[in-house]
């Protein structure tokens, strides 16, 4: 591109034509699909053009990488949501490989469903971290990024919610153990007054 062309460029376009490379480098810390990568870059681009439409942008360069880290963010923050939807469903739709026997399969598709509603009954900024860390596997550093909160922040999130998936998946057993055996006593006091 020639000197007289590049003057005769807005200023956003000629910041993300220099800038495009550190971009999407930058956005590899939120997104792995390359795909993603360029897409976010190129939306980024385009709101930081339209905005200068409108006014006058003053730091061309940080406007891109503040725009491409709320786009990423975003991202991150819709499929969040999705996989929480799809846990909050999950001891509906779960299909075990047909090797197992049906106990085996009944008991893998309660304790599924159990941690599933540990999960969702996490805190939202808890369950958030809990789900970046071990859904989507980003390092805490990345998570206290994507969610600009501070690294302490992160593990006190995940060991937050392991505690309390924990505590409840031990109380959930402790209610269902109790009411197997309460089944299984009034089941058996049934046989025998038959008899």
């Amino acid at each position: 591109m020639t000197q007289d062309s590049r003057k005769k460029l807005s200023v956003v376009t000629r910041a993300f034509i220099e800038n495009s490379t550190f971009i999407k480098h930058f956005l590899r810390r939120f997104l792995h699909s390359q795909q993603d990568i360029e897409d976010v870059a190129q939306q980024a681009y385009l709101k930081a053009y339209c905005a200068e439409q409108v006014k006058a942008i003053e730091h061309p360069k940080s406007y891109l990488f503040t725009i491409a880290k709320n786009i990423a963010v975003n991202e991150l923050t819709k499929k969040s949501n999705k996989i929480t939807e799809y846990l909050e469903e999950c001891d509906d739709s779960v299909s075990m490989a047909s090797s197992t026997t049906v106990e085996s399969e009944v008991e893998a598709e309660q304790s599924l469903g159990i941690y599933c509603d540990a999960v969702a009954a996490l805190p939202q900024t808890c369950r958030r971290v809990f789900l970046l860390r071990r859904v989507h596997g980003l390092k805490q550093r990345e998570i206290a990024e994507v969610l600009g909160v501070s690294l302490r922040n992160v593990e006190m999130h995940l060991q937050k919610g392991t505690l309390k998936c924990r505590e409840f998946v031990r109380n959930k057993q402790k209610i269902e153990g109790l009411t197997n055996d309460d089944w299984q006593n009034t089941q058996r006091s049934q046989k025998g007054r038959k008899i």
